[in-house]
């Protein structure tokens, strides 16, 4: 078996495929703590460990956390599946439902879980059963394909990266509940209308 490779602070592993089914492991620099300050950023912009190390700081629901690791599990980046994927590499082909079969979870946990990390950037959804993570947090590729798929991000008017600090899950579910709350409220102030009912017409008798 060959030594796995050394990896130095600032570098990660890579894996490529030889052509024959076997992988080749290299070790290339990290560019990634990029994106936290800007979506202008193009090319190489992943930092596995920036990325988890945000997660692990997060106080939020496990069930989000697993919502989003099964999320990252079927964003298939191999480019040997390309001709039989269905749909482009850096997109996710799912829908909540699917999302609450693979997580065994309930409907309320996968939507809630979905509405976070599209408030906070790191999802969209590109069409009715199609969603694309945030380029920027999560695909690797050639610098190339990096700016397709921020280009795809960015024209679809995709959301800005946010890098949420760890009450922030508590404060977004403090300040929707106190939304509801509100239009609710508003709701039930809201004037109701009796309409009068129509008297029947009698006919004079013959």
């Amino acid at each position: 078996m060959e030594q796995l490779p050394i990896v130095r602070p600032g570098e990660r592993v890579v894996a490529r495929s030889d052509g024959k089914g076997g992988l080749i492991l290299g070790v290339e620099k990290i560019q990634g703590r990029e994106f936290a300050a800007s979506a202008e950023v193009s090319g190489y912009v992943l930092d596995a460990r920036l990325l988890l190390n945000v997660l692990g700081s997060l106080k939020m629901p496990g069930s989000w956390f697993q919502v989003w690791c099964k999320l990252m599990a079927l964003q298939d980046a191999n480019r040997a599946n390309d001709k039989d994927r269905d749909v482009p590499r850096g997109f996710v082909k799912t829908n909540q439902r699917d999302l609450q079969a693979r997580c065994n979870l309930s409907v309320a946990s996968v939507s809630e879980a979905s509405q976070f990390f599209a408030h906070i950037g790191w999802m969209r959804t590109a069409k009715r059963g199609i969603l694309q993570l945030n380029p920027w947090l999560t695909v690797a590729g050639t610098s190339g394909e990096q700016e397709k798929w921020q280009k795809l991000w960015n024209a679809a008017d995709g959301p800005a990266c946010i890098i949420p600090h760890a009450d922030y899950p508590t404060e977004w579910r403090r300040a929707r509940e106190a939304e509801k709350k509100a239009a609710e409220a508003a709701r039930r102030q809201e004037k109701v209308v009796t309409l009068r009912q129509r008297r029947p017409v009698c006919r004079a008798s013959a």
